[in-house]
């Protein structure tokens, strides 16, 4: 994967790691990376990427993301490399994303 795109996936999953409550949805006994990956992989296998972002801030009680579109649309462009790195690097990008939303 290009740099440039690798960056701004990273970008979008950061921005919906950090408003995760995680307290809520991972109580004590629960990694949230683990609940993450799980929750990337799992919306992964949607037809787009904002499907994607739509699913996967769905399945972690999010309402939105601070996420500019054209990011989000520049992604959606490369939807089939985006999508099968997700599904294929789970914990590489859920890892990435962790990082760089604790830099934050």
């Amino acid at each position: 994967m290009k740099e440039k795109l690798k960056e701004r996936l990273v970008e979008v999953l950061a921005a919906t790691y950090a408003r995760v409550n995680w307290r809520r949805v991972a109580g004590r006994k629960r990694s949230t990376h683990d609940i993450f990956a799980h929750r990337i992989k799992a919306s992964a296998y949607q037809d787009t990427v904002p499907r994607f972002i739509e699913k996967l801030c769905h399945s972690l009680s999010l309402q939105s993301i601070p996420a500019e579109p054209e990011t989000i649309e520049m992604l959606d462009q490369n939807r089939e490399e985006v999508l099968e790195a997700l599904r294929r690097e789970t914990v590489y990008y859920t890892l990435l994303a962790a990082k760089e939303a604790r830099g934050r």
